[in-house]
């Protein structure tokens, strides 16, 4: 088994909690509009590390 499967997991569960967190916050009507949309930075930094793993997962598995 490779490493390189072993971090890409990682990084794909990490972006999928950094993600999810994001979600929460956005979708949490107690909090202020401000503090709602800084919910945006981690639903978009989970999404971009799930895209990259996932390329990247694709890409080692053809070589």
């Amino acid at each position: 088994m490779s490493w390189i499967s072993i971090v890409l997991g990682f990084v794909l569960g990490a972006g999928a909690l950094l993600g999810f967190t994001g979600f929460r916050t956005l979708m949490n009507k107690t909090l202020d509009e401000t503090a709602r949309r800084r919910g945006y930075w981690p639903l978009n930094g989970g999404l971009v590390l799930m895209a990259v793993s996932v390329y990247f997962m694709l890409q080692f598995k053809a070589v």
